[in-house]
C-alpha cells in the first residue's frame, strides 16, 4: 500500500513537473495528447523499472500542413549495473483515421542499459507527415521490449493514442473535422 501511494505521488510529480511535450520551435495550431500511461517492468535479479508514457499530435505550418506525433517517456527505478533490456524500441506514428502516414522508431536499449540515475525525463521519439487534409489526425505508438534473462522474448506494450484534432475555418482548435480548409 505504501509503495502504491509513493508510486502514485511520483507519477503525479512527473506529470505536474511538465511531462507533457510542448514543442518550442514553432507555433502549433492544434494539439491533443493521450492520457498518461504507465508500466512497471519486472527485471529478474534487478530492481523493477517504472515507465510513464504519453503520445501527442501537433499540427503547424502554413495551412497547418505539418503533422507531428511525439512519444515521450519518463522512468523511475533503481538502476544498478548490468543489462536490463535486450531490446527497447519506441515506435511512434502519425495517423489519420487509423491509417499510418508517418512512422519512426527510436532504439533506446543502450540508453536504458547505461542509465545510473533513479528517475528523470527521458527521450522523445518524433514522426512527421505533411498534408493539407484537415481532421482525424492522431498520434499512436507502442514500445517493443525484451527484458534481459526473463525467457519471454520480445513483448509489445501498445499505447493508447491521442485524440483526434482539427482546425476550424477560423483557425481555432476543434475536435471535429471541418468541411472547409482553414484560411492562411
Amino acid at each position: 500500500m505504501v509503495r502504491t501511494v509513493l508510486r502514485l505521488a511520483a507519477i503525479a510529480s512527473l506529470f505536474i513537473a511538465g511531462f507533457t511535450v510542448t514543442p518550442t520551435t514553432a507555433a502549433w495550431a492544434e494539439a491533443d495528447c493521450s492520457p498518461p500511461q504507465e508500466k512497471t517492468f519486472s527485471l529478474p535479479g534487478k530492481p523493477d523499472v517504472w515507465v510513464g508514457a504519453e503520445l501527442c499530435v501537433y499540427t503547424r505550418g502554413t495551412g497547418n500542413n505539418q503533422k507531428q506525433a511525439i512519444l515521450s517517456i519518463n522512468w523511475q527505478g533503481s538502476f544498478l549495473g548490468g543489462t536490463r533490456f535486450d531490446k527497447f524500441i519506441a515506435e511512434v506514428r502519425v495517423e489519420r483515421y487509423d491509417i499510418i502516414y508517418g512512422n519512426e522508431q527510436c532504439n533506446w536499449k543502450s540508453d536504458l542499459n547505461s542509465i545510473s540515475d533513479s528517475e528523470g525525463r527521458m527521450w522523445d521519439c518524433y514522426a512527421y507527415y505533411n498534408s493539407s487534409l484537415n481532421g482525424g489526425w492522431t498520434a499512436d505508438g507502442r514500445i517493443i521490449y525484451n527484458i534481459n534473462n526473463d525467457g519471454k522474448g520480445d513483448m509489445i506494450w501498445d499505447l493508447t493514442g491521442s485524440g483526434q484534432v482539427a482546425v476550424a475555418p477560423d483557425g481555432t482548435e476543434t475536435e471535429q473535422p471541418s468541411t472547409e480548409e482553414p484560411t492562411s
